[in-house]
């Protein structure tokens, strides 16, 4: 029965952390962030998502990074910046993806954590389109966003060849950001992009029950929406994204 130290606590390290606890290992988290997935769901539902791990005899340590490794021929540990040592025979690190553009430098695409493109994906070199984690959209008011996850890959190849075709922008791909993440036997799905300052209205169960459907408003409109083990629910509130929030 191998120690575990997951090293992020994102998406992929929750899940394997899950795994991890399913096989009864012990097993901790190591996530340099204040919570897990702050900065896609908002402080108050990646609290909610963090309870998850403790819940279930997983051990989370949040706002430390990771100073190195121990061990010689086999990792034994890990250090961590305040002087921390977590004891580990296995370490799995899900940190992210950087996308690999280097190659790219002197093509004259614009590149800025990835391959900066308008929102019918393509790019300011004709003929040229970007899809999938790659690409990052440019909306009319200059903000970009790049969506990270298979969805997006998988919706955004359909768009990108009807521009190429037309040799211009005849669709445009405006679908919200999706995804979800099978935690404990908890389904947690969230759609949109939720910015810090949005606030959160639970509609159905509750955050402390790990059981609820939520929308996320800013400016008399639902900017996102989140769920744990409501998927009904959370169908329904997905399609509100982008309309005027519903009175209380």
């Amino acid at each position: 029965a191998p120690r575990v130290a997951v090293i992020g606590g994102s998406f992929i390290g929750a899940e394997i952390a899950s795994a991890c606890s399913a096989l009864g290992l012990d097993t901790t988290v190591v996530e340099a962030l204040p919570a897990p997935l702050e900065p896609v769901l908002g402080p108050c539902v990646a609290r909610v998502a963090a309870g998850l791990h403790a819940d279930n005899g997983v051990r989370l340590l949040c706002g430390i990074p990771v100073s190195g490794l121990r061990g010689h021929g086999r990792v034994t540990g890990v250090d961590l910046a305040d002087g921390t040592v977590v004891p580990a025979d296995v370490v799995v690190m899900g940190i992210g993806a950087k996308p690999a553009t280097a190659w790219l430098e002197g093509s004259g695409l614009e590149l800025d954590d990835g391959v900066v493109c308008g929102t019918g994906l393509l790019t300011g070199v004709g003929g040229v389109a970007a899809v999938g984690d790659v690409a990052r959209l440019r909306d009319a008011d200059g903000t970009s966003f790049r969506p990270e996850h298979w969805t997006a890959a998988a919706q955004q190849p359909a768009v990108a060849a009807a521009n190429l075709l037309a040799g211009s922008t005849v669709q445009e791909y405006r679908r919200a950001p999706y995804f979800w993440s099978d935690q404990y036997g908890v389904r947690l799905q969230f759609a949109g992009r939720a910015g810090p300052a949005d606030e959160v209205r639970v509609v159905e169960g509750s955050l402390e029950e790990r059981s609820f459907a939520a929308v996320y408003e800013r400016d008399g409109a639902v900017t996102a929406a989140a769920a744990m083990d409501r998927p009904r629910s959370f169908t329904r509130l997905r399609r509100s994204i982008g309309r005027a929030a519903a009175p209380v």
